[in-house]
């Protein structure tokens, strides 16, 4: 007898319930099914797992800054410096966008 039937039977003879064999297999069977059904009837199988998301989402920001280079431009100080005869003038590096790393 598979796990349904058994619990099946159990209940039913806790309520005093007579059932044929053929009775017990339909409903045991109406059962497994409904059982398969329960993640995808109440959205178990379609809400993604916060925890996996997380780790996803931190996976690809991981990748994405492994793949960052020292950018040539500002040699990863993130600033470039024009020093002049008068005056200095700092500006953020156009090509990093002031972060010193850039994507290939």
């Amino acid at each position: 007898m598979n796990y349904w039937e058994e619990c099946i039977s159990i209940a039913a003879d806790e309520c005093d319930l007579l059932l044929t064999k053929e009775q017990l297999e339909y409903l045991a069977d109406a059962v497994a099914g409904g059982h398969e059904n329960y993640g995808m009837a109440f959205g178990h199988d379609c809400i993604p797992n916060p925890l996996q998301t997380e780790n996803d989402r931190l996976r690809n920001e991981l990748r994405t800054e492994q793949d960052k280079v020292i950018c040539t431009v500002c040699s990863g100080r993130g600033e470039i410096v024009s020093n002049g005869p008068v005056h200095s003038a700092i500006s953020s590096c156009w090509k990093c966008r002031g972060e010193g790393r850039h994507i290939r």
